[in-house]
């Protein structure tokens, strides 16, 4: 069994939600307690009715632009955090059927509980509901922190996203 497989690795959907945040927070914390790697995914369509990045961009430029935002968001994160091994990914797809690939063999996926999205009062929660069902790990929601430093996961948010209470 090598190293990688007896720590395990975390498999983290964000998608910009305040949720999303929220999950990798949780995400980043379990994976400095734990030893597992983190792969901190955001999976996104290139179609300008839905993806504010794709507008008037190429798939490519598109691509770098969620990769990029990915990346400031993680080393935001995880700055404080010792020794959290993450890698980002930003592929293009269904965003519940990327996951539960991803996390086939995850330790854990790890997705906010409501997305964020031109259509998401119409799909609200369908992502983690999809991955509650079909992931063949164990899958933790998390919910939008409450807007107040009474809860570590609060405090954490706030101080990753620069908002106070």
């Amino acid at each position: 069994m090598t190293e990688t497989t007896a720590k395990g690795r975390i498999v983290v959907g964000v998608d910009g939600s305040d949720a999303g945040t929220a999950a990798l927070v949780w995400a980043a914390v379990q994976a400095a307690v734990s030893g597992a790697e983190l792969d901190v995914v955001t999976v996104w369509l290139h179609d300008a009715m839905l993806d504010d990045a794709s507008v008037n961009r190429t798939l490519e430029e598109a691509r770098r632009v969620h990769f990029h935002e990915l990346e400031k968001l993680v080393a935001a994160v995880t700055k404080d955090l010792t020794g959290v091994t993450a890698r980002c990914f930003a592929p293009d797809g269904d965003p519940a059927g990327v996951l539960t690939e991803r996390a086939k063999d995850a330790t854990m996926l790890v997705v906010g509980s409501h997305g964020k999205g031109k259509v998401r009062a119409a799909l609200a929660g369908s992502v983690s509901s999809a991955c509650l069902r079909h992931a063949t790990c164990p899958v933790a929601v998390i919910p939008p922190p409450a807007r107040t430093p009474d809860s570590p996961l609060g405090r954490r948010l706030a101080e990753v996203t620069g908002e106070t209470a």
